[in-house]
């Protein structure tokens, strides 16, 4: 027996109330004191956040199947179900960080197409949140291009425009940066900068276009309607 907190129940010496081993022949007395629920509640909201959290995004996975928002081709790096599965859910636990924030990206797209501003916003902001836990060798252009978009959505176009800046640091003629730049712009109401973007669009298209990068073809849609709005009438 462990003792009933005042006497040791090996040997029988009275012991310090609290004590957790017997000053005599040093028998535990019983288990370490439970902590206070204030002291717990920190670790108890954290990992409901998680769960949550995780709750959220494996919701959006399973509900980012169907049509893609006009222009909107799918990114390399998402999984779409298979034929077993119905063409349906994705298991979160097999998505990477970046392969969930693509998938999240698409949904804001898809929704915000479809004219459901609220919801867009709300998986706009699942989706830079999850951009937020890709490994930084994962961001590339494609990534920031999505990044770009997605806070534009929020009402955010500075942030946008260090997605932008990013690109152009890199690459300095990237066609969707300059796209994303006459976005930004134009949300400015910054005219100048608006045509500026549209002119180094236009300059850099043909050398671009023939480096055939991925993220072009994954986001040739928009790419074409930019090139068909800016030489409509030539």
């Amino acid at each position: 027996m462990a003792g009933d907190g005042r006497h040791c129940g090996s040997c029988g010496t009275a012991c310090e109330p609290g004590a957790l081993y017997c000053s005599d022949c040093g028998s535990p007395l019983g288990g370490p004191p439970a902590k206070s629920l204030r002291a717990r509640l920190p670790w108890i909201l954290s990992g409901l956040a998680l769960v949550a959290f995780a709750v959220a995004i494996s919701f959006m996975i399973r509900g980012s199947t169907g049509e893609r928002a006009e222009g909107m081709p799918p990114t390399g790096s998402i999984i779409e179900g298979t034929p077993a599965s119905g063409g349906g859910a994705v298991d979160l636990a097999s998505m990477s960080p970046r392969q969930a924030a693509d998938r999240l990206f698409e949904r804001t797209m898809r929704t915000d197409s479809a004219g459901d501003t609220t919801q867009a916003l709300f998986f706009a902001d699942m989706a830079v949140q999850t951009y937020g836990m890709v490994p930084a060798a994962e961001l590339d252009a494609d990534a920031w291009f999505h990044l770009g978009l997605l806070e534009l959505l929020r009402g955010a176009p500075d942030a946008a425009a260090v997605h932008a800046e990013t690109i152009l640091a890199q690459s300095p003629d990237h066609l969707l940066a300059w796209i994303l730049s006459e976005q930004i712009a134009d949300g400015r109401g910054d005219t100048s900068a608006a045509e500026q973007a549209r002119n180094r669009f236009l300059q850099a298209l043909e050398s671009q276009r023939s480096l055939n990068l991925e993220e072009y073809e994954q986001h040739r849609g928009i790419i074409d309607d930019q090139v068909a709005r800016l030489t409509a009438g030539d």
